[in-house]
């Protein structure tokens, strides 16, 4: 036999190594259920959760909006995106299978929806 198949295999299976790689996994999941809504102005006050509501009803989805929040740095020249978590990754998905429909609605032919792809 090999000396190097003779040598028990111990860094595969460390604790910190297994707990790595579930957080990983687990971050990934939870990043599935995030929605990315582009070209919404911002406003003063603003309740992001109704507006993003708004936005879903226009193209016949009603589901529970989780966190919302506009990601990135505040600058006058550029609009910030607006991040939100639904309740499953089902509904994301049926959230971004309607977005095309967005375009051809009155003041939202510039709001896009995208899956969350930040690492």
């Amino acid at each position: 036999m090999r000396p190097s198949l003779q040598k028990p295999c111990n860094n595969a299976f460390a604790p910190k190594r297994i707990c790595s790689a579930l957080q990983t996994v687990a971050e990934s999941t939870e990043r599935k259920k995030h929605v990315i809504i582009y070209g919404v102005a911002e406003k003063e006050s603003e309740a992001l959760s109704t507006l993003v509501e708004d936005i879903l009803e226009e193209i016949d989805e009603k589901p529970v909006v989780g966190d919302c929040c506009r990601v990135g740095l505040k600058n006058a020249d550029s609009i910030r995106p607006i991040k939100f978590t639904l309740s499953s990754q089902d509904l994301e998905y049926q959230v971004l299978r309607k977005a095309k429909r967005l375009c051809i609605k009155d003041g939202y032919q510039k709001v896009y929806p995208s899956p969350d792809r930040t690492v």
